[in-house]
C-alpha cells in the first residue's frame, strides 16, 4: 500500500510540473524568471538581424562589381512588447584608378571611376502572436537612399602641353516604401530568432542622368562643354535633361535575428 501511495504522489507531482512549465512556455502571464527555451522578446530588448532578400541576391551577383555590401542590417528595438522600431542600412563602395604612359605618343593617361551606395529604411512592426514560440507581425517603413557614381579620364600630350579632360558624374536620390508581413520562430533561450518576411515595394530614383564636363586645349586653346546623358555609355548628348525611375515590386527575405535581452 506504501507503495502504491508514493507511485500515485510521484506522478501527480510530475504532471503538476509539466503543466506548470507548459503553461509558462504557452503564455508570457505569471512568469517571473527566464525560461529556458522558446522565450519571445518584450519591451527593451534589442536585436541585430541578418539576411539578404530574392532582389538584394541579385544584385549581389551583379558581375560589374566584385565587391558589394553586406545584405541588409536591421537593428530592431521593441518599444513595447507588441510593438517594434527598426532600422535597415545597406552600404557599399568601389573604386578604380589606373595611370600609364600611353605608347603611341609621348604623354599619359590618368582613369579615375568611383562609386558609392548608401540605403536606410526605418520602419515600424505591430506583433499578433503572444506565443513563445512562432511570432507574426505586419510592418511600414519608408525608403530613403543615395547613390553616387563619378568618371574620370585626363590625356595630356608632354612635347605640346595639350589635354583633355572628362568628367561624368551622378548623384541619385532614393526614395520609397516598404509594406511588409512576416513571420519568427524564437530558438535557443532567444538569443536567435528565424524569420521570412515578405514585402511590396515601391522605389523612385531621381536624377539618374549623367552630367558630363569636358575641358581640352590645344595649341593653347582651351575649350569647355557640359552636356548631359541617359547612361555611361549613351552617345546622345542633351543639352538639358531631367531622368527617373519607379518601380513596384515584391521581396522575399530570410533573416537571422540575434537579441540582447535587458
Amino acid at each position: 500500500m506504501k507503495l502504491i501511495y508514493k507511485s500515485v504522489l510521484l506522478l501527480t507531482t510530475a504532471l503538476l510540473l509539466t503543466a506548470t512549465a507548459q503553461a509558462q512556455l504557452l503564455t508570457r502571464e505569471n512568469v517571473q524568471s527566464q525560461i529556458v527555451a522558446g522565450t519571445r522578446p518584450v519591451a527593451g530588448d534589442f536585436g541585430y538581424s541578418l539576411g539578404a532578400s530574392f532582389v538584394e541576391i541579385k544584385e549581389m551577383i551583379n558581375d560589374k562589381i566584385n565587391v558589394r555590401g553586406l545584405p541588409l542590417m536591421n537593428f530592431r528595438y521593441y518599444l513595447f512588447d507588441d510593438l517594434e522600431l527598426r532600422l535597415g542600412a545597406q552600404i557599399y563602395s568601389k573604386s578604380r584608378k589606373y595611370e600609364g604612359e600611353l605608347e603611341n605618343q609621348i604623354g599619359r593617361e590618368d582613369f579615375t571611376d568611383k562609386e558609392s551606395y548608401m540605403r536606410l529604411m526605418p520602419s515600424v512592426n505591430y506583433h499578433f502572436a503572444s506565443n513563445n514560440w512562432l511570432d507574426t507581425y505586419v510592418g511600414a517603413g519608408i525608403i530613403v537612399g543615395k547613390e553616387k557614381d563619378e568618371i574620370v579620364t585626363n590625356d595630356k600630350t608632354n612635347l605640346t602641353g595639350d589635354f583633355y579632360a572628362k568628367s561624368m558624374s551622378k548623384s541619385t536620390l532614393d526614395l520609397g516604401y516598404n509594406l511588409m508581413f512576416g513571420v519568427q520562430m524564437f530558438i535557443a533561450d532567444l538569443p536567435l530568432a528565424l524569420g521570412v518576411e515578405t514585402s511590396i515595394r515601391g522605389l523612385r530614383k531621381g536624377k539618374v542622368e549623367y552630367q558630363t564636363d569636358v575641358q581640352s586645349s590645344v595649341g593653347g586653346v582651351t575649350t569647355n562643354q557640359t552636356y548631359y546623358q541617359l547612361d555611361e555609355t549613351s552617345t546622345v548628348q542633351y543639352k538639358s535633361l531631367k531622368y527617373s525611375k519607379s518601380e513596384v515590386g515584391a521581396d522575399v527575405r530570410v533573416a537571422l535575428t540575434y537579441f540582447f535581452r535587458n
